[in-house]
């Protein structure tokens, strides 16, 4: 899936295909093992069945490990392209280009 902005085709990332697909309530293999953690959606019944009907409009991404500047511009131009989406994005360390090379050169250097 592509969205389009400033004329500049945008190929979505992993994180922002797996929003997609959550956020929309979408059936993929690489979203069925994910858990729905709201209490609301559960019917009052001994085996908690899901009763997801509604899409979700607020999203919190969470990244442990090196986020990239990519992917939170993928998102945003997925909330862009898709009003009332709300998306939060976060990590526990954002990784530039320079960054990224720094930890590939320590961890190649650290193997030998």
């Amino acid at each position: 899936k592509q969205w389009y902005q400033r004329r500049v085709a945008i190929t979505a990332g992993p994180v922002t295909r797996t929003v997609d697909c959550l956020s929309e309530l979408k059936q993929t293999p690489e979203t069925d093992s994910f858990l729905a953690l709201d209490p609301k959606i559960y019917r009052k019944t001994e085996n908690l069945l899901p009763a997801l009907k509604n899409t979700f409009n607020d999203v919190y991404v969470f990244v442990v490990g090196g986020g990239s500047y990519v992917e939170y511009q993928n998102l945003m131009t997925y909330s862009e392209q898709h009003p009332g989406k709300r998306i939060v994005y976060g990590s526990s360390e954002m990784m530039d280009s320079k960054n990224f090379l720094d930890q590939l050169t320590k961890l190649g250097s650290s193997s030998s």
